[in-house]
């Protein structure tokens, strides 16, 4: 009888594994989709504003079927998702994909440094390894045309900070009761006043009513925030904080595999060493129970 309880929750880890793997696979398309939308003379705070109104009204319908407002969420939303989004695809306005990407994703080292003291979560030497090669493995996925504009470099830092305090913090969330569907609409909702005024900043000149934009705006809202998210947040709330970070590289892996297809990209030796590393790095965390 033991056997079979260690058997189910090693495939519940796992299954948890493949919801944060699954959700930052989806991520990886955000590029794609952005950069469609640029193309049609949107601004990055234009297409955010569009994406995260369109996720609104599923969080209302939670609040109103099962009412509950979290501080958690409001706070998340507010002062952490809604200024990483802003942060971040500004970053890529100024220094581009390649330095925004590189910079975003040390997040694994924050987190694995902050989740001690904040989570009280062990660094085994299998998640060390793990978050070495995921590391090593996305910078070398996302080196290209690097840029040094100061403010980019900035505002790319400053995302990956905002996200690594994100995961931590929607971590904390999970573990005293906050639903992962609640946390992953409710913050994006949360996130909307932010993006608005960064957008009403720029001047609100962007004609968002396009029906090229508002498909890729669709796409952004049901398909990489409502369904990515919430995958997320559930495979969050059973492994560890450190351990989905690591997952989470995989995003720039399929941004990566999706440039080459769609656009013809070429994919270097370096890019594809560094994809063999974060899969590397996905196994070797696989192997590492939290």
């Amino acid at each position: 009888m033991p056997e079979v309880v260690r058997d189910r929750d090693a495939a519940s880890y796992l299954g948890s594994y493949a919801l944060v793997l699954i959700a930052a696979s989806i991520w990886g398309t955000t590029g794609v989709a952005a950069r469609y939308s640029f193309d049609l003379g949107v601004s990055p705070e234009g297409i955010l504003l569009l994406r995260l109104a369109l996720v609104t009204p599923g969080y209302l319908y939670l609040v109103l079927h099962r009412p509950s407002l979290s501080l958690w969420v409001v706070a998340l939303g507010t002062f952490v998702l809604g200024p990483y989004h802003v942060a971040y695809y500004n970053a890529v306005r100024y220094v581009g994909v390649s330095t925004a990407s590189l910079l975003l994703y040390t997040h694994p080292v924050l987190v694995a440094l902050a989740s001690r003291p904040l989570l009280g979560e062990r660094l085994d030497r299998l998640t060390a390894l793990a978050i070495a090669s995921a590391v090593s493995g996305a910078t070398m996925v996302s080196l290209g045309d690097l840029s040094v504009d100061p403010i980019g470099l900035l505002l790319a830092t400053a995302s990956s900070a905002l996200f690594s305090l994100y995961v931590l913090l929607s971590k904390r969330a999970l573990t005293s009761g906050v639903r992962p569907e609640e946390l992953a609409l409710g913050t994006s909702t949360w996130a909307l006043p932010t993006v608005a005024l960064a957008y009403l900043a720029r001047g609100a000149s962007d004609y968002l009513l396009n029906p090229y934009v508002v498909a890729v705006a669709l796409y952004l809202a049901l398909i990489v925030t409502v369904l990515a998210y919430i995958l997320y947040m559930r495979g969050l709330r059973r492994v560890r904080a450190s351990v989905a970070t690591v997952l989470s590289t995989a995003e720039p892996l399929t941004a990566t595999a999706l440039s080459y297809v769609l656009f013809g990209e070429p994919v270097t030796s370096l890019k594809a060493c560094g994809g063999g590393l974060i899969l590397l790095a996905v196994v070797v965390v696989s192997r590492s129970r939290g």
